[in-house]
């Protein structure tokens, strides 16, 4: 991919992109393959394998973003699709981060340079989402702790990557509100059983929950590429089966001289 990003992209602060099925296909077998191992179940049906633990378990074991990192097998190729996006983004350098220290501790067959490239499943009719949010929320608050994200190099941007990969549907899946990633939002931090973290004031939210919007037209072949500072979150799962998606984040190194832009 070797075109400029658009102004259009550029002003929403997403664009759907194509992404490789083949690299879909090998996300997948690795989740059905740890899925099988943990429920220990290896029915070709995910939702009945998944649902058959109890909520608690499904906190621990399905829950756990450590647990769910992907294989360096596949993180490494989805490194190399991921690198290849530097010149789309105007950039000359692009890569991934690497899991912070807290994640390794948690999960210790992850490394110091082990990708920061994850998956996760939502169940039909559970509270298995998070809040609005900007990614870059985060970044700054983890600033400093052994929550902040390890990088291979200076970068000066981020961007996420979303992908589709099982059950997702315009109902159930990322939805965005266009434009936010230029409005200054209004956050406090919480304190949590998890720690502190960023929540975007309520009336904030209230007042801009029309503007969510999914931006997808279908959900093959492809995934949504934003900055890290768009709003964005993921519904509640009314549909019969799971939605299993994946993330990752692309931290960008811009030319310090335009002409090589």
């Amino acid at each position: 991919m070797n075109v400029r990003i658009s102004d259009e992209m550029l002003e929403k602060g997403f664009i759907v992109i194509p992404f490789p099925d083949v690299l879909k296909e090998q996300m997948l077998q690795h989740i059905r393959s740890y899925i099988g191992q943990v429920t220990h179940r290896n029915e070709e049906d995910l939702t009945k394998s998944v649902m058959s633990l109890s909520d608690e378990n499904f906190s621990n074991i399905l829950g756990n973003k450590p647990f769910r990192m992907f294989p360096d097998h596949v993180a490494k190729e989805l490194y190399e699709w991921a690198s290849n996006l530097d010149s789309f983004l105007g950039g000359v350098q692009a890569g991934i981060n690497y899991v912070n220290e807290s994640e390794a501790k948690i999960n210790q067959q992850l490394r110091e340079d082990s990708y920061d490239i994850y998956w996760r499943c939502v169940r039909p009719g559970r509270k298995d989402i998070g809040a609005a949010h900007a990614d870059y929320q985060f970044w700054e608050l983890h600033k400093g702790t052994e929550y902040e994200a390890r990088v291979a190099f200076p970068y000066d941007e981020r961007w996420k990557i979303w992908i589709p990969l099982l059950g997702c549907v315009s109902t159930n899946s990322l939805q965005v509100i266009p434009g936010s990633h230029k409005e200054n939002i209004p956050i406090t931090i919480c304190s949590t059983k998890n720690g502190l973290r960023p929540d975007i004031e309520s009336r904030w939210l209230a007042e801009n929950e029309q503007r969510f919007m999914c931006p997808f037209k279908k959900f093959t072949d492809c995934c949504l590429l934003f900055h890290d500072k768009l709003v964005h979150k993921g519904p509640p799962n009314q549909e019969s089966a799971l939605r299993i998606s994946a993330e990752l984040t692309i931290i960008l190194k811009l030319a310090t001289d335009p002409l090589l832009v």
